[in-house]
């Protein structure tokens, strides 16, 4: 099965839920968006979406991740330096202006308990280590529900992120890119150790004619 991981740009922007569509909790400090919107709204909502996207793309590049399945979009996340959203949308306490922010993520309930949040996760480190940028922050819902703008704080905390700044609905978590680089180097290195051990086989001899 093809999984495949790409840049959030304008134009990918179709392709996503319509509620995700049309969101502007965290780009410009927008409400939440209401389950049903009417059409010369929610149309006013997604252009200023794009333009927003666009305009992160010029600035500091794509804001974000998509997933496909198949050619299919079944996630994406929004994340960029934390200075690059509206204020007013964060939950206190203040996160780092200096850290990637994890926004918000989603993922299509056909493909969730898949492990496909992770390779979103990834994606955002990724991120953040191309920007040479110290952390991945987010701030997490201790009573997460569907369709929310704020990511669940108990898959956060499975994820390895820790509590940096204590909140009793909206804690700010906060995931080293120093440690997940040391884990990557941890493995590369183990995975050397166990190929020097194994002994290759040896080469049979060319009969002589």
């Amino acid at each position: 099965m093809t999984r495949r991981t790409q840049p959030l740009v304008a134009d990918a922007l179709e392709q996503l839920p319509e509620r995700c569509r049309r969101c502007l909790f965290w780009e410009l400090g927008g409400t939440r968006p209401a389950e049903e919107a009417a059409q010369d709204v929610a149309h006013e909502q997604h252009v200023r979406k794009q333009a927003w996207v666009a305009s992160r793309e010029l600035e500091d590049g794509p804001p974000g991740t998509v997933l496909r399945q198949e050619g299919r979009v079944v996630g994406w996340a929004l994340h960029a330096p934390a200075r690059a959203f509206a204020p007013r949308a964060a939950p206190v306490p203040v996160a780092d202006p200096e850290a990637l922010l994890l926004a918000t993520a989603w993922l299509h309930p056909d493909v969730r308990a898949s492990g496909l949040g992770r390779m979103l996760l990834q994606a955002a480190l990724r991120d953040a280590i191309g920007r040479d940028l110290a952390a991945v922050e987010a701030y997490g819902d201790r009573r997460a529900r569907e369709w929310d703008c704020v990511l669940p704080a108990t898959w956060l905390l499975h994820e390895g992120f820790e509590v940096v700044a204590e909140h009793p609905r909206y804690p700010l978590l906060r995931l080293e890119t120093r440690r997940t680089v040391r884990w990557a180097a941890s493995l590369e290195h183990a995975a050397h150790e166990l190929l020097g051990r194994v002994a290759p086989r040896p080469v049979p001899e060319t009969p002589t004619p």
